[in-house]
């Protein structure tokens, strides 16, 4: 069986993705996680969205199974193995332990897709996804992958994502309210997956383009301040679009650039390819190498709070330590990531 081959560009900005979901977990100062906050969920909706065909799904019933296999059923297991970790470890040291927090409401969140799920916040993109796909499937399915229809609907849809966030003060279940922000971002790129191509060489165009989007990324990112789509948080929502549409230009332009001599290939390509592993286990990751730091070290957690250098280095710490973690469930347990068979056992 041939091995479907990679998008190396997606593979290198998934990969660079996955690194700001966890510096932004790893305590840095505000100006630098409000930065991050402004666009890395964003661009993961976008490259899903790439990654998107209705042809590879022609019907809603399959392609509907598929992603609850793909989607639900880790988001299941990894649930309840972070919330057995949580419930007798995690939650009486660190952080947590000031959290007064009944042990059943961290399960209601899990099921309903309302509020934090305190014992692993990551796991709430899994749920928006799936909600985000089956939506985006009805709805655009019919348009028959007609740009322009499209485009207009997703304004439409952009519309309501903003009545939603302004004037409902009531969160809607399976985080409904972040997935229809999602999905404006989600159906640019699967729009744009049939106009981006792979850079050949670096033009004078690009630099042009990327430092312009850099720039405005660096400025709305400041001016909008600290926003959290998992909460439905966007602060100014139209700085919020613009800053999301300048960190996807910046990043894909970033991973396209490297993917033209790419390097640390099978490196990379394992990262892309366990992207919602990482997100799923850093924090269970980050607990671990933080006890080790206190326990065996001696070295106080207050030296990670604030200081960007030490958090930089933690993420990539923890990034590489997740990847056994990954290789073990694949190789192991694929059930937890709805496999039936491990490929690497095969």
């Amino acid at each position: 069986m041939l091995e479907k081959k990679r998008i190396l560009w997606i593979d290198y900005t998934k990969t660079i993705c996955i690194y700001f979901v966890l510096l932004g977990h790893a305590h840095t100062t505000q100006p630098l996680t409000d930065f991050i906050y402004a666009f890395h969920m964003p661009l993961f909706f976008f490259l899903s969205g790439t990654l998107f065909s209705f042809e590879k799904h022609p019907t809603f019933k399959e392609f509907a199974l598929k992603r609850f296999k793909r989607i639900i059923v880790p988001y299941l297991w990894i649930n309840l193995i972070t919330y057995i970790f949580w419930l007798f470890v995690g939650r009486n040291f660190g952080m947590n332990s000031s959290h007064e927090t009944v042990w059943y409401d961290s399960l209601l969140s899990t099921l309903l897709g309302i509020g934090k799920i305190e014992h692993n916040p990551p796991m709430w993109f899994f749920l928006c996804l799936y909600t985000l796909e089956i939506i985006y499937y009805i709805i655009f399915k019919p348009l028959k992958n007609n740009a322009r229809k499209t485009i207009i609907v997703l304004f439409v849809i952009a519309c309501l994502g903003y009545i939603n966030y302004r004037f409902n003060p009531f969160p809607l279940p399976f985080y409904l309210g972040p997935a229809l922000v999602g999905m404006v971002f989600y159906g640019i790129g699967n729009v744009a997956a049939h106009h981006i191509k792979e850079f050949y060489t670096i033009k004078p165009v690009h630099i042009v383009i990327l430092l312009f989007s850099f720039l405005i990324l660096l400025f709305v990112s400041q001016k909008n301040g600290y926003v959290i789509m998992s909460d439905n948080n966007y602060q100014n929502y139209l700085l919020f679009f613009v800053s999301s549409l300048a960190g996807i230009g910046t990043f894909v332009i970033i991973g396209n650039w490297l993917s033209i001599k790419p390097f640390s290939k099978k490196f990379i390509t394992y990262v892309s390819q366990n992207t919602l592993l990482i997100n799923s286990f850093h924090l269970l990751v980050f607990s671990i190498l933080k006890g080790i730091m206190v326990f065996v070290l001696h070295i106080p957690l207050e030296s990670l709070y604030g200081h960007n250098a030490t958090a930089i280095l933690f993420a990539a710490v923890s990034l590489v330590l997740c990847l056994p973690v990954a290789y073990i469930i694949n190789r192991y347990f694929p059930f937890i990531v709805g496999k039936k068979k491990s490929p690497l056992r095969g």
